[in-house]
C-alpha cells in the first residue's frame, strides 16, 4: 500500500513537472507573408540614422559627397557630418539643423547662420527627404512586385532591383535636393539631375522580429559618355534618438561671418 502512495506522489510530481515545461515553450511565431513584411517598411519612424550620397567617377578619378545624419527629437533636429573626398583630400564638416538654423561647430567656435542659405536647400525639403520619404512610405506598385523576400528566423530581407526610369526619378529626387554642403554644390547636383540617365536602382530592407532594422537604395545613373554618378540613401538605428536635443555648447553660437558663407 505504501509502495503505491509513494507511485502515485512520483507520478504527481512527475506530471506537475512536465506540465511547468510545457507552459514555458512559447509558441512558435507565426512566419510572415512578403505583404505583411512590407507592410513593417512602411511604419512611420519619429528618429534614426541616415547616410545620403552621391558618388561621380570616371575611369580614372572620383568624388564622393556624403551626409551621415543622426536626426529624432520635437521637432525634429538633425545632427550631420558631412564629408566631400576628392583627389586623395578629405574635407569634413559637423553641424546641427534646428528649422531654419544651422549651427556649425568650428572646433573652439559655434557658428549660425540660415540653413536654406547655406546649403541650397531647406528644413522642410530635408524634413520630406527622411522623415517622409516616398520610397519607403508610398512605394510604387512596380517595386512592391519586384520585391523578393529570404527569411533566416524572425529575421526578413526584401531586394529589389529596379529599372523604371520614373521610379528611380522620384527615389532620386530628395538625394539630389538635400545632400549637398553649399549652395555653389547644390547647383552641380541639379545639373546632374537635369542631364544625368537613369541605369538601374537597388533596394534592400531588412525586417527583424517585426521591426524595421534598415533601408538601403542606391542608384546607378550616366552622365555622358564616361561619368558615372550613383546615389545612395541608407537608414539605420531605428528608434534609438528621439530625445535629440541641440548641444548647449551650440545654443551660445555667433554668427557666421559673411565672407565664410559665401566661400562655402
Amino acid at each position: 500500500m505504501k509502495f503505491k502512495k509513494i507511485f502515485i506522489a512520483i507520478s504527481l510530481g512527475a506530471a506537475l513537472v512536465l506540465g511547468g515545461c510545457s507552459q514555458q515553450k512559447k509558441a512558435a511565431e507565426p512566419i510572415l507573408t512578403k505583404n505583411q513584411v512590407i507592410k513593417k517598411t512602411q511604419q512611420t519612424f519619429k528618429s534614426g540614422q541616415i547616410i545620403q550620397s552621391i558618388r561621380l567617377s570616371t575611369d580614372t578619378s572620383s568624388q564622393l559627397v556624403s551626409a551621415n545624419a543622426s536626426f529624432g527629437g520635437e521637432p525634429t533636429i538633425f545632427h550631420i557630418n558631412n564629408e566631400t573626398s576628392s583627389k586623395g583630400k578629405t574635407q569634413n564638416t559637423e553641424e546641427w539643423v534646428n528649422a531654419n538654423n544651422v549651427y556649425l561647430n568650428g572646433r573652439s567656435t559655434w557658428y549660425k547662420t540660415n540653413f536654406e542659405k547655406l546649403s541650397g536647400h531647406s528644413y522642410a525639403e530635408l524634413l520630406d527627404a527622411v522623415i517622409n520619404n516616398q520610397t519607403m512610405m508610398n512605394p510604387d506598385d512596380k517595386l512592391l512586385k519586384a520585391f523578393k523576400m529570404t527569411r533566416k528566423k524572425n529575421t526578413y530581407t526584401l531586394t529589389a532591383t529596379i529599372k523604371d526610369k520614373s521610379i528611380m526619378k522620384d527615389a532620386a529626387d530628395p538625394i539630389f535636393s538635400t545632400t549637398a554642403q553649399s549652395a555653389e554644390q547644390e547647383k552641380v547636383f541639379r545639373r546632374i539631375q537635369k542631364y544625368g540617365k537613369y541605369q538601374d536602382m537597388t533596394v534592400k530592407a531588412v525586417v527583424k522580429n517585426k521591426k524595421l532594422t534598415s533601408y538601403n537604395l542606391f542608384i546607378n545613373m550616366k552622365l555622358g559618355k564616361l561619368m558615372k554618378v550613383r546615389l545612395g540613401q541608407s537608414y539605420g538605428n531605428f528608434g534609438n534618438h528621439d530625445f535629440l536635443k541641440l548641444p548647449d555648447s551650440a545654443l551660445n553660437a555667433k554668427p557666421l561671418p559673411k565672407s565664410s558663407t559665401k566661400s562655402k
